[in-house]
């Protein structure tokens, strides 16, 4: 059973359909985009004993997060989610810098070409060239990739991307609630979908179309799953049960037994990610991996 706040969390969000909205497709998919891409970009906060650094790579925003005054426990490369249309949120901010300050995490985190101004082929291009700009500014040293939701798909491709190229290939790959198909085709997610609080299946159709762009939707840059996942580093995995890309960890799991994936019933998409009791114990579970990865 989830904790009460979890629980709470997902009937809220089910009951406003806040981020359903955001989310949902239709003709108003695309003025929803136009109109959350007009308000302020979240961006990170220094404060405390977090140090936030602004950079920049091809004309696009990076943003740099780590802890005051220490050596850190690992270099994390992580690409945020908002279904390739929106931007990261002030929820992805928060966590990073939790995982900066409680976990000691040094984090990029790129704010990567967008659809439907972009598509796929040219945004793993762009995040292609940062990959190999990134390594050589941690000068080599190990580090984990990582990434929510759509930046989780995206975490996939590059690796798999990186393999094929012959580049130096991350220690780790930590998937939060991976987007690995852009086809909502799986019967289960219909059943799911009532209980999600933030996905719908028309607006997860019509941004993977928005994002495949002249690409098929079973090319591997956009639906990695269909990819070859042979000699990649060890992942580690979170899906929920009230989340319908939690198709996509099944089939991942079932294409990689030793992907090491937590599923919790009744829990919301993204839910790694937010400060529930189970939030902190993934974000626990995390630290771990990583430490381990960069070990």
């Amino acid at each position: 059973m989830p904790s009460f706040t979890a629980s709470l969390a997902g009937f809220v969000l089910r009951t406003t359909g806040y981020y359903r909205r955001m989310f949902t497709g239709g003709p108003q998919f695309q003025q929803n985009i136009v109109k959350v891409r007009a308000a302020p970009t979240p961006r990170p906060i220094a404060k405390g004993d977090v140090d936030v650094r602004q950079s920049e790579f091809q004309g696009r925003t990076v943003w740099h997060i780590a802890p005051k005054d220490r050596a850190p426990t690992a270099h994390i490369l992580f690409w945020h989610g908002g279904g390739y249309v929106y931007s990261a949120t002030d929820v992805h901010w928060k966590f990073l810098s939790r995982m900066a300050s409680q976990h000691g995490w040094s984090i990029t985190a790129p704010l990567y070409p967008l659809a439907p101004e972009s598509s796929a082929e040219a945004i793993t291009a762009w995040a292609s060239a940062y990959y190999a700009a990134y390594q050589a500014d941690i000068k080599g040293a190990p580090f984990v990739m990582g990434g929510d939701s759509a930046g989780g798909g995206l975490t996939a491709a590059l690796a798999q991307m990186a393999r094929d190229g012959g580049q130096t290939l991350p220690a780790g790959l930590l998937l939060i609630c991976p987007w690995l198909d852009l086809d909502p085709a799986h019967p289960d997610q219909l059943k799911t979908e009532p209980r999600d609080g933030i996905l719908t299946i028309s607006g997860i159709a019509e941004g993977g179309s928005l994002y495949a762009g002249d690409l098929p939707l079973t090319d591997p840059r956009c639906s990695p799953i269909f990819g070859n996942w042979d000699g990649l580093p060890p992942i580690l995995a979170f899906a929920g049960g009230d989340d319908i890309l939690i198709t996509d960890s099944r089939a991942l799991k079932a294409k990689v037994p030793s992907v090491d994936l937590t599923e919790l019933a009744g829990m919301m998409h993204d839910w790694p990610i937010f400060s529930f009791s189970e939030s902190r114990k993934a974000q626990a579970a995390m630290a771990g991996f990583a430490a381990r990865a960069v070990a």
